[in-house]
């Protein structure tokens, strides 16, 4: 296997992680499945093959025994800044970039505080969707709503963000359609009934959240900020077939909208190979490598990372953890990605694709380089 360790990675997506790191095995389990039903921390995580290599690996950089209540009692005697600095220094990680959107930020490290910490540099990108949601819980005027949105999209670098994020996957589809101002203030109006009958908002109005997106695609262009997007695999309330990003065409078909790069996450898992066509068609298409989240085991890890790097150029992959709640998931997927990176070139070179210098280089771009050139670190 092709030796990566030396490669400092920029972790391209990830998350802050939870202020309280003090936790039981339950509530540690629930971190790692995508599932929300309390059966499934109960009976089935500690069944599932990556949850079962993970206590292996925390039980050598923990020095206990691979038993669950071993590690978490080790692991608890350590503040959540000091895991910080233990984990990530360990996974020799460069760069965090944040999606401070989720979890709550008053639950959470901020950015400052996890660069202290962890000895890494940190950059946010904004999530589109919850600036909607508070905007439209504050106002009651469809107009102001819209003013406000495109305000606050302006010199998004000047702000601090490295990149916009869209979980409209998750909310109303990937086919992202053009509406009238009239249908998207209709939409609106739905919207606003919901929060003067609860309060609060989960946003799935289609009309108004693509009328929105559209404005986000332009000031992206313009500014030429790059936009992730989830895709692919989620969480239990997302509409899986609506997550393939093959619905993003007529989005990537807009000319004005190339110099807008947009990154894929999640490899589109499992619709990895489709994902990887869109970076090998389209410039201005990135592809995420995802080794912590999708939770899967190894060899289903080295598939698709095969599937990308079989289709798509190496100049067009990124790494990155999709951590969240816990420093572990920083660690593992640094761990995780350059062993499973390595393997698949070295496989590539056995097989007489690549020579050594050339497995190098791409593990360097995929790493830490596309990410740096992309977000323009």
């Amino acid at each position: 296997m092709l030796d990566l360790q030396h490669i400092a990675v920029v972790d391209n997506h990830c998350h802050p992680i939870l202020l309280e790191q003090q936790m039981d095995v339950l509530r540690f389990r629930g971190y790692f499945t995508e599932a929300t039903h309390p059966d499934f921390a109960q009976k089935h995580v500690h069944h599932t093959i990556y949850y079962t290599w993970l206590l292996r690996q925390l039980s050598t950089i923990y020095a206990c025994a691979p038993i669950e209540e071993e590690v978490l009692a080790a692991r608890n005697r350590f503040q959540g800044t000091e895991l910080l600095a233990h984990l990530v220094g360990a996974a020799h990680i460069d760069t965090l970039i944040l999606d401070v959107g989720h979890p709550l930020p008053e639950y959470c490290f901020s950015p400052q505080a996890i660069q202290r910490a962890a000895g890494c540099r940190t950059a946010r990108m904004l999530r589109l969707e919850t600036l909607m949601e508070r905007l439209v819980i504050e106002q009651s005027d469809f107009d102001t709503v819209v003013a406000l949105f495109e305000q606050a999209l302006q010199d998004l670098r000047g702000q601090g963000y490295c990149s916009l994020k869209s979980i409209v996957a998750y909310r109303c589809g990937l086919e992202i359609r053009e509406w009238s101002k009239d249908e998207a203030a209709l939409a609106f109006r739905e919207a606003r009934q919901i929060v003067q009958r609860q309060g609060t908002l989960r946003l799935m109005q289609k009309p108004l959240i693509d009328y929105l997106l559209h404005r986000a695609f332009r000031q992206a262009a313009q500014q030429h900020v790059p936009i992730q997007f989830h895709t692919g695999y989620g969480d239990s309330d997302t509409d899986m077939r609506l997550g393939n990003p093959l619905h993003l065409r007529a989005v990537l078909e807009v000319s004005d909208y190339q110099t807008m790069p947009i990154i894929l996450l999640h490899e589109s898992y499992p619709y990895s190979q489709l994902g990887a066509y869109l970076a090998a068609i389209y410039p201005h298409v990135y592809f995420d490598l995802s080794y912590m989240i999708p939770m899967v085991e190894k060899l289903e890890m080295c598939a698709f990372t095969r599937q990308a790097l079989s289709v798509a150029p190496a100049s067009k992959l990124m790494y990155s953890s999709d951590g969240i709640h816990v420093p572990e998931m920083y660690w593992a997927g640094a761990v995780r990605g350059r062993a499973i990176i390595g393997q698949v070139l070295q496989e590539m070179m056995a097989a007489d694709e690549l020579d050594q210098e050339q497995a190098y280089l791409f593990a360097r771009l995929i790493l830490r380089e596309n990410a740096r050139a992309v977000y323009k670190l």
